[in-house]
């Protein structure tokens, strides 16, 4: 049953009435917008049924185009825009590129509103569908939906009293309503039909035409800007989540299995680095004296070197660190907390020096390397 059908989808010689035509165009865009949204994640998926729905619309766009009787230089407008929209808006991964689409909406619009010349009558057509893929089983399931306009003979024997009393008043309406059933073709071919005048208006109104073009651009400026703009955010989504260009690293206390994890290198230019923590926190390391791996100070003991229990700039309030770390003997590390983050970022571009347990650096250089890092950068702002 369902055989016949998926034939006509693909049919190239048969004819499609408006209805049909219709039905395949939603068909294949809205088919095309759920679908790849369903396989977001695989985009072999989406690119083949891409395919399928544009030879969907292409089919049935040729036998429009039949039914009509229109130029064959048609019949690959309409698949080809969804095919290369179709495409645009898979490679954007973006749901706004779904605009897209009304170019190949509006192709198929246009052909809606060219009315049917084919000779065949209406009753002609199965499903809204007439050519060489027979569909009569579909059409015996409505034999006994019958119009006025197929006349049933009665007959002299029936199989039933119902029956013989249903032919009884079919026959009678046909007979009382016969002058109301036998219009003029030619008087019906020059009633106006509603797709005509849409395209007459639409070809004879300059400023309308104009209108769904400037649209249409806007609509793909949009498309473009928001593309742009979503690719900039993953971008920096991507840099700030990516560890591929910078330090990791991982340090424990053995005493007090303090784990802190360390990203986003950043060397300053008096010979001291920063890094991220996990939470944002700052993180400054330098290279000194050899002493033995542990914790110099923390905060939550207050114990520990008293040199490392603040750090102070040139001017300006000092800053306490979290702990303060030995590493290998002579690296370390000051760790703070993300509190303090903005305010202390702020302090080593702004001022001139800090010193910190017993050591002192130099912050000449340190707003610009500062500015241009994307990680650090955003804790200059100080608006924000």
């Amino acid at each position: 049953m369902i055989l016949p059908f998926l034939q006509t989808v693909f049919c190239l010689k048969g004819f499609d009435d408006r209805s049909r035509f219709f039905a395949s165009s939603m068909f294949a865009l809205l088919g095309f917008i759920f679908f790849s949204a369903i396989f977001s994640s695989n985009l072999l998926v989406s690119i083949a049924l891409l395919f399928i729905l544009t030879a969907v619309l292409t089919c049935s766009t040729k036998r429009r185009l039949y039914d009509a009787t229109l130029n064959k230089n048609w019949q690959l407008v309409p698949g080809g825009l969804l095919l290369l929209t179709g495409v645009l808006s898979l490679i954007i991964e973006n749901s706004s590129s779904y605009y897209l689409l009304i170019l190949p909406a509006l192709s198929c619009a246009l052909l809606l509103t060219y009315p049917s010349t084919n000779k065949k009558v209406k009753h002609d057509y199965i499903l809204g569908y007439y050519g060489p893929v027979d569909l009569g089983t579909y059409q015996q399931k409505s034999v006994g939906i019958t119009t006025l306009h197929q006349r049933i003979e009665p007959t002299l024997v029936a199989d039933s009293a119902s029956e013989q009393v249903f032919l009884s008043e079919t026959v009678a309406a046909e007979q009382n309503n016969t002058p109301n059933y036998q219009p003029n073709d030619e008087t019906a071919r020059k009633q106006a039909d509603l797709g005509e005048l849409i395209r007459l208006k639409m070809l004879s109104n300059r400023k309308l035409q104009l209108g769904v073009i400037a649209s249409v651009a806007l609509i793909f400026i949009a498309v473009f800007v928001s593309s742009v703009l979503n690719s900039i955010n993953q971008q920096h989504l991507t840099s700030r989540n990516t560890t591929l260009n910078e330090a990791k690293e991982i340090t424990k206390n053995t005493s007090d299995n303090i784990i802190i994890t360390k990203k986003h290198l950043l060397a300053m230019p008096d010979n001291f680095n920063l890094y991220l923590s996990e939470y944002q926190g700052i993180i400054i390391h330098w290279q000194a004296d050899q002493v033995p791996d542990g914790e110099l100070w923390s905060l939550l003991s207050a114990q520990g070197d008293k040199s490392c229990q603040s750090i102070k700039f040139n001017k300006g309030e000092p800053l306490r660190p979290l702990t303060v770390l030995v590493e290998n003997g002579s690296e370390y590390f000051a760790s703070f907390s993300p509190l303090d983050s903005r305010e202390l970022v702020q302090a080593l571009a702004f001022r001139g020096k800090f010193s910190l347990c017993g050591y002192s650096f130099s912050l000449n250089g340190s707003q610009a390397v500062l500015g241009k890092n994307l990680q650090y950068a955003p804790f200059l702002d100080k608006d924000a």
